[in-house]
């Protein structure tokens, strides 16, 4: 028996809503419970909807950065939250965490990687998993011990701010 996660999709852009609930949907565990488009209607949907897990983006017209994720887990501190954001540095990542968010996902990921996320998230783990990336990660980094190369800088990419 398939146990059935109820999903909040909160995002400021209405195509984007759609396209996420179009393909989670397709998800046997995952039920999507509603949509939100603001911080405001985040809130109250929460309360209303009761869902499991809140995939939310950083900016809303009523919120930016990692107020929304802090604004939900002020009003609903149970709920777990799982970012999908543009924004790829790691200093936002960690904001999120520090605000409450089990997870974090860029919105280039491919459909696996925000299902894995979603459902880590859901078992209460975190996403990515900081101490498998700690393990893992070294070795396909430029400039580590195992590649023997220089390391390169990540691209810049605007703040959320």
């Amino acid at each position: 028996m398939v146990t059935v996660n109820r999903i909040l999709i909160v995002d400021s852009y209405p195509l984007f809503r759609s396209t996420l609930r179009a393909f989670l949907s397709q998800e046997p565990d995952f039920q999507i419970v509603g949509m939100a488009g603001s911080m405001r209607d985040a809130i109250w949907s929460v309360g209303a909807l009761k869902p499991d897990l809140v995939l939310t983006d950083l900016r809303m017209p009523d919120a930016r950065g990692v107020e929304a994720v802090a604004g939900i887990k002020r009003h609903y501190p149970q709920v777990k939250i799982l970012v999908v954001s543009f924004y790829q540095e790691n200093e936002f990542k960690q904001q999120c965490r520090d605000a409450g968010a089990a997870g974090y996902v860029v919105k280039d990921a491919i459909h696996d990687d925000l299902c894995d996320g979603m459902r880590a998230v859901l078992r209460g783990r975190t996403y990515p998993d900081a101490e498998a990336a700690d393990a893992i990660l070294p070795q396909y980094l430029p400039g580590s011990a195992a590649t023997g190369k220089g390391r390169k800088p990540f691209a810049h990419s605007p703040s959320p701010r």
